[in-house]
């Protein structure tokens, strides 16, 4: 059989005098793109198909199985790819290096052991068996091993189950080279019992009956053959673990999460003991000590200890990702190779080898370059394509991103039409807030998701967004004023996994993302300017002036953030926003940016308003509210209950408008419609009040 993943030939390509469209894959896949086809032309109906998906769980493609009488069984990627100007399913593979199957698993569990299989079939089974075990495979069978992405198990525990033949035994040792080169913390490979058929592989084993025990006592058993041929990996004592990392720094959290301070090339990192970058340091200073690696089981046994060592024996202290603050000083962590920091105090600012604070590191996080002192923050104002009250709330993110001390951020919402440069500025201002491999995401499927992106990121970049589901404009308003979120840990029946804190999150798409009144009240709704043929300049270009002038605007801004500790106990503000630290801390911080003191905050009221009134023209219960008090009343106080005042509104609303999906048709939604309604119809000089009076429950309408 042909191999269905395998690049078309020049001899086997359509012979055509025309041009061809140009073709590019689309990964993720777009909203925009079409239902993929239920069918293959020459093959039929696949049965079986399965979604390969990105780390953000973003559906990248799938590949089908195609079973025919007579002929075996054949399989084929589906995949989105741009040909000129259109979105199209096409029957070919991913370009190299392809993406795993059950990356979105790999990314809700960064610290499980890892189960790599040949096939999707086999990672479903085995998903149903090894229960403590992320299950994941590669597309394109045991010949398609090396055209992979493995990088996603950098630092990872992997064990190999092959297929007891010899196409299995090449995966395996393919996969375990591919590993080695990208550097996985370990690799394990299963040994298939004797007595089983040729082929057998865990979707056998499930078909045979296997149960999760079973499964797991086969891998512990290869684990154990594995250890017993001194060749390949000689045993190791545990207490001799334990000896040579005797200089550790141990400590926890006031979460009670066990940490490590370890000495590296000579400054300290900080990691938490159960992560992949404290065992694979654990396991090179043993190796350095005796030339023999540690076992598995000595391994976890080793990292039990240092654990209950952290929590009953070491100190508390506050771990603090890319910002901190300690001792009146703001810190901000370069997240480079060795480790600096930048600590600004109100005489100004100075990278620190070795900080004091205990800032740890994420994978994905990336460096900032040496901020460099004496420019001025306006040397970045033509990169900005906004209006100047736009601009100045662009760089109080910024500086407000950066500032150790807060506890809530505002939203920033990037609006404007195609053409605008909304992703290009979302990234620029993540580059130099927070820089990360993954500069921008897709929205979170749910608000777990929410968290984990928010435990490996200070900023969340979420780009193209289209709509704001109620439930993610809630849990966004929460991230931004540092309320937290609690769920089941993985695997699990009772213990809470959970992130407490507030996180900068910055919006980009065409439509007005801030129509909701709690999120319009928290965010910086900033409408980018179209940019045309004249003004656009290769993105190549754009880049490289960026990247020569951010060490510069770094240390402008981090020239305000020292202005804004040397001010900021003297600033009083007549009135009190919603976000009002932050508008205190703008402030205290104009003098640093060159502005005057009064200059941010008619900016930031002139957008609230502007926020506001967006928001409550987009909510037809504001709306309706507003004329049926000012226009049916005539500004008359009006009180009653919420069956009433439904019918009220029911009477003076359009059809259109009674018909659709925002307007509540039971009365607890509509009572629940107007509380939301309620702080935009206090910007138009309406009081709404709740009481209940006996039996009844009145809601008052009145012009304050």
């Amino acid at each position: 059989m042909s191999d269905p993943f395998a690049p078309i030939k020049t001899d086997q390509a359509t012979k055509s005098n025309r041009i061809q469209p140009q073709k590019a894959i689309v990964m993720p896949v777009s909203d925009e793109a079409p239902e993929p086809p239920a069918f293959h032309p020459k093959l039929g109906v696949p049965s079986q198909c399965w979604t390969y998906r990105d780390a953000a769980g973003e559906v990248l493609g799938y590949v089908c199985r195609f079973d025919m009488d007579g002929e075996g069984k054949s399989f084929r990627p589906l995949c989105s790819f741009q040909v000129g100007e259109q979105l199209k399913w096409r029957w070919e593979t991913w370009p190299q290096p392809r993406p795993l199957y059950g990356l979105d698993l790999l990314a809700k569990a960064p610290d499980a052991p890892i189960v790599i299989v040949e096939g999707e079939k086999a990672a479903d089974a085995a998903r149903q068996l090894l229960l403590k075990h992320v299950c994941i495979s590669s597309p394109g069978g045991s010949n398609a091993a090396k055209k992979a992405d493995w990088s996603a198990l950098i630092g990872r525990e992997v064990f190999i189950w092959p297929d007891a033949d010899e196409a299995g035994l090449k995966f395996a040792t393919d996969v375990a080279v591919c590993l080695e080169r990208v550097g996985a913390a370990s690799v394990t490979v299963f040994v298939p019992p004797d007595d089983v058929s040729k082929g057998w592989d865990a979707a056998d084993a499930l078909a045979d009956g296997w149960s999760s025990e079973q499964a797991e006592a086969f891998a512990l058993s290869s684990e154990v053959e594995d250890e017993a041929e001194p060749e390949a990996k000689p045993r190791a004592r545990g207490g001799s673990l334990l000896s040579v990392a005797q200089d550790l720094e141990l400590w926890h959290s006031p979460q009670k999460d066990a940490f490590a301070t370890v000495l590296v090339n000579g400054h300290n990192e900080h990691w938490p003991v159960e992560s992949q970058s404290f065992k694979r340091w654990l396991v090179g200073r043993y190796y350095e000590k005796t030339g023999l690696a540690p076992s598995t089981q000595n391994l976890s046994d080793a990292l039990r200890v240092f654990e209950v060592r952290a929590l009953e024996q070491g100190a508390c202290h506050a771990p603090f990702m890319r910002t901190g603050w300690q001792d009146g000083e703001s810190w901000f962590d370069l997240a480079d190779e060795n480790w600096q920091a930048i600590r600004i105090s109100r005489n100004g600012w100075e990278v620190v080898q070795n900080p004091p604070v205990k800032f740890i590191r994420k994978q994905t996080m990336s460096p900032l370059p040496v901020p460099e002192k004496g420019y001025q923050i306006e040397e970045m104002r033509h990169l900005i394509n906004a209006e100047e009250e736009n601009c100045k709330l662009i760089l109080g993110w910024m500086v407000a991103c950066l500032w150790g001390r807060s506890r809530s951020y505002p939203v920033l919402a990037l609006g404007g039409e195609q053409g605008s440069g909304k992703s290009t500025m979302a990234r620029l201002l993540r580059s130099i807030t927070d820089p990360c491999a993954v500069s921008a995401s897709s929205l979170p499927k749910d608000e777990r998701d929410l968290m984990v992106m928010a435990q490996n990121g200070h900023v969340l970049n979420f780009d193209n967004v289209s709509k704001m589901e109620g439930w993610l404009s809630n849990a966004i308003c929460r991230m931004a004023t540092g309320s937290g979120f609690i769920s089941r840990k993985l695997h699990t029946d009772g213990d809470a996994y959970w992130f407490q804190g507030a996180r900068p999150v910055l919006l980009n798409g065409i439509p007005a993302l801030t129509e909701r009144a709690d999120l319009a009240e928290r965010a910086l709704s900033v409408r980018l300017k179209r940019i045309d043929e004249v003004g656009r300049q290769p993105e190549e270009l754009f880049w490289q002036e960026w990247e020569q002038l951010k060490p510069r605007m770094l240390g402008a801004l981090l020239d305000a953030l020292s202005t804004a500790i040397r001010n900021i106990e003297s600033v009083r503000l007549d009135r009190h926003p919603r976000m009002a630290d932050f508008a205190r801390l703008m402030v205290a911080a104009s003098s640093g940016l060159g502005w005057e003191e009064d200059e941010f905050l008619e900016a930031y009221e002139s957008n609230r308003r502007g926020t506001a009134e967006a928001a409550f023209e987009g909510d037809p219960i504001a709306v309706a509210l507003h004329e049926f008090l000012m226009v049916r009343q005539g500004g008359e106080s009006w009180v009653g209950t919420a069956t009433e005042l439904l019918a009220e509104l029911n009477m003076i609303v359009s059809d259109q408008i009674r018909s659709s999906r925002f307007w509540p048709t039971k009365v607890n939604a509509f009572g629940n419609a107007v509380e939301r309604a309620a702080p935009l119809l206090r910007q138009k000089r309406i009081q709404v009040t709740k009481k209940a009076t006996g039996a009844r429950r009145l809601i008052y309408l009145d012009v304050i």
